[in-house]
């Protein structure tokens, strides 16, 4: 994705402390909603829809390694339960992120906290909402928080935001197949 890429798509006004979407994230039409909701300095909130999967299965994306790796690491070891611990990894580029679950209802909410081995910023923390939809999909409020007020806290954040943006529309895609 080009480095200017997010320049096009979110608008912030001097007189905001808050990123405004300028548009919705998805760029063709046939694709499900994709939105950045809000980015303030400490939380993003992006919304995504999966007309086609319901709340329960689309949890199972997010909680089962092999379904995992369809969309998110290519490595992944879980323990599915609150206070359980989970290591997604990236082996070519050594990369790992690591938490405990803090919150886990099936098909209503997942919570985990979240820190990469390679980034300095203390740990933060991701909250997922499954609302269902009434065609029998899911409307996803994702909420990554608990970021610092420095640059360096904003800088990842911007770059949490690129990455959320780039693998739920990866499992969007999971969601669209047959």
């Amino acid at each position: 994705m080009p480095s200017n890429y997010w320049s096009h798509h979110i608008t912030t006004t001097p007189e905001s402390k808050y990123w405004r979407p300028r548009r919705f994230l998805g760029m063709a039409m046939s694709r499900p909603n994709l939105e950045l909701a809000e980015t303030s300095r400490d939380r993003i909130t992006i919304l995504a829809d999966f007309p086609n999967v319901n709340p329960a299965i689309l949890f199972d994306y997010w909680t089962s390694a092999d379904l995992l790796k369809k969309w998110w690491p290519p490595a992944a070891e879980l323990q599915p339960e609150v206070g359980g611990t989970y290591h997604f990894s990236w082996p070519k580029q050594d990369w790992h992120l690591r938490g405990k679950f803090t919150m886990f209802d099936r098909g209503k909410t997942l919570g985990f906290t979240w820190k990469w081995d390679h980034e300095s910023i203390d740990v933060t923390r991701v909250t997922i909402l499954f609302h269902p939809m009434p065609n029998g999909g899911t409307k996803l409020t994702l909420h990554h928080e608990g970021y610092s007020k420095n640059s360096e806290a904003r800088k990842t954040r911007d770059e949490h935001v690129e990455g959320w943006t780039f693998f739920l529309r990866k499992l969007q895609e999971q969601g669209q197949k047959p």
